[in-house]
């Protein structure tokens, strides 16, 4: 009876763990499909592996004015590569580092006030990129300021569980 018992749960025990990983690795629906079509595509095509890093080490170095300036340089480098690109940086817990869209808001003062731009935690694309293991996340939206319809790729900046936080590049 023991023995049976200790078994159910080796066996519960063991489906949880291949139930769990088998979550972690997978993006959110049909991501890794839309990713690669418009009007996601090129944007995708802007973040690629090499961008990603850059992100992130430039991110990982913000400590004053200076090194917020290289950022945010980066950010809007990468904003025009795209027509009416825009960039968002973030932490892991959504606070806004950088948003091209909100001109001379970005200052190294204002990130440390949390005063660039609300939080984004709650953002589709950027919360599918911190949730799930392939650090990808789309989402297209309506803009509730001026009705214009928006789509976004965000990817997360380093390791699943363990990341710098979020680029998001967007375009109308």
């Amino acid at each position: 009876m023991k023995m049976q018992k200790i078994s159910s749960v080796l066996l519960v025990l063991v489906a949880l763990c291949f139930t769990s990983f088998n979550v972690m690795a997978a993006c959110a629906p049909l991501v890794t499909t839309k990713v690669i079509a418009p009007p996601y595509d090129v944007m995708n095509a802007v973040l690629t592996t090499a961008k990603i890093n850059t992100f992130k080490t430039k991110l990982d170095a913000v400590k004053d004015s200076a090194t917020y300036a290289k950022l945010l340089t980066e950010a809007n480098a990468t904003a025009a590569l795209i027509a009416k690109g825009r960039i968002v940086v973030t932490l892991p817990d959504g606070t806004v580092v950088v948003d091209t869209s909100k001109g001379a808001t970005n200052t190294f003062n204002n990130y440390k006030a949390k005063t660039i731009n609300e939080n984004h935690n709650t953002r589709i694309s950027i919360l599918d990129s911190q949730l799930y293991d392939c650090g990808i996340g789309v989402e297209t939206k309506r803009s509730t300021t001026d009705g214009t319809v928006e789509s976004y790729v965000a990817k997360r900046l380093g390791a699943y569980l363990d990341s710098s936080g979020t680029v998001r590049i967007s375009h109308k």
